[in-house]
């Protein structure tokens, strides 16, 4: 009984969770860039020890699999969104894989959201003022003509003077989200690395990727799934009253 209480109290956390990822993937269905979260569970935990018996050889603890439905962490699709034109020559948008990358209190965070502007020293930063970063730097765009292609090359004047940096990594399960349409790259073993197709697209940007429709069906279910764990809690909750009334007689 304790451990089907465990697992109650489990799922109820993990349905809590899941439905606030759930809300904050539709508060920002119109947030450029944004990419929907999901729940990781804890589907099969490797770390429970097994006590071999006579005719039993040590199992390794790192082969021992059991269910659980706690909740791990969070994982972020990063399918890509459709561009939308936008006619700003500062938008950008990519097609394919990639990120650019943004240099926030010095360390570099990725984005798929390519809404850029110019701040008064003419150095190209997000909409929060964060310097977009370039094979060079921070990017200065001081200039009339500004023409960028598909490359990420940028043109002032018909003068070549940087290029937007995109990069990606082999394995996407170290980018964590931080903040809207920000992320951090949180696995030291991960490096950025060029990507082999893509495409800057200029007067672009990309959108998020929620879809509504799923976002609202997956709302439905997860209240449906927390209803449900809450009758088998309130049945364990009974079983347990009605066990210590018995134990008082």
């Amino acid at each position: 009984m304790l451990k089907g209480i465990h697992r109650t109290l489990a799922g109820k956390n993990a349905t809590e969770k899941r439905m606030e990822l759930v809300v904050h993937n539709i508060a920002n269905a119109l947030t450029p860039g944004f990419k929907i979260a999901r729940p990781l569970l804890a589907g099969r935990i490797k770390d429970e020890a097994v006590q071999p018996n006579d005719n039993q050889a040590s199992v390794p603890a790192s082969q021992i699999n059991y269910v659980d439905g706690s909740f791990l962490d969070t994982q972020i699709d990063f399918t890509e969104a459709p561009l939308i034109e936008s006619g700003s020559t500062l938008d950008l948008g990519i097609k394919g894989d990639g990120f650019f990358v943004v240099s926030v209190n010095g360390k570099n965070m990725y984005t798929r959201n390519g809404q850029f502007t110019l701040n008064n020293e003419k150095t190209l930063v997000t909409l929060d003022g964060s310097p977009v970063m370039g094979d060079g730097g921070a990017i200065t765009i001081d200039g009339k003509d500004i023409k960028i292609e598909n490359d990420g090359t940028i043109y002032i004047d018909k003068r070549v003077v940087d290029k937007i940096k995109v990069v990606t990594f082999e394995d996407k399960k170290g980018l964590k989200s931080f903040g809207k349409s920000l992320f951090t790259n949180t696995n030291p073993n991960s490096f950025e690395t060029a990507p082999e197709k893509y495409s800057v697209k200029q007067g672009h940007y990309e959108a998020s990727n929620v879809n509504i429709v799923k976002e609202m069906v997956e709302m439905m279910s997860t209240l449906r799934a927390y209803e449900s764990y809450s009758k088998v809690d309130g049945f364990f909750a009974d079983m347990i009253s009605k066990l210590i009334n018995i134990g008082r007689v």
